[in-house]
């Protein structure tokens, strides 16, 4: 769905224009990111994806299916569920203290702690508290054309 100036206004202020996920300031390359996967079918034509315009569960396809998120988040997100990336992102760790030796002389040198809290993701924070997202930027957004 492309969304209108006014509806990326909404998303980009759903959580006070930060990620959804991490919580990061949002900039001028936020994605509106669906949190129920819709995944759009494309060809690759000469070695480039180019879009059919047939998507995955089109009723997904709507505003109130779309947070704001960085574009790193939006991007290692992909398609996966929000229980999927959540997964992934609690092995990410142990990841890299298996892959990194960098990591490991880190922990050895109590820089770094490896933990198994929770993922708790920005917006599970957010909607505890009182929706201070509503009309948190101004003109100065709009200047800016994050939009």
């Amino acid at each position: 769905m492309k969304l209108s100036k006014s509806q990326r206004l909404k998303v980009f202020n759903k959580y006070g224009g930060k990620c959804s996920y991490c919580g990061c300031e949002l900039q001028k390359s936020w994605h509106a990111d669906h949190i129920k996967p819709v995944v759009r079918d494309f060809n690759l034509v000469k070695g480039k994806a180019v879009l059919t315009g047939k998507i995955s569960n089109p009723e997904l396809d709507v505003i109130e299916n779309i947070n704001p998120s960085c574009s790193s988040c939006n991007l290692y997100k992909g398609s996966m569920s929000i229980e999927a990336f959540r997964n992934l992102m609690q092995q990410q760790a142990r990841i890299a203290l298996k892959k990194s030796k960098n990591v490991r002389f880190a922990v050895k040198y109590g820089l770094i702690q490896i933990t198994d809290n929770p993922v708790v993701f920005y917006y599970e924070k957010f909607s505890s508290q009182e929706n201070i997202g509503t009309n948190v930027v101004g003109s100065n957004f709009l200047s800016k054309s994050y939009v």
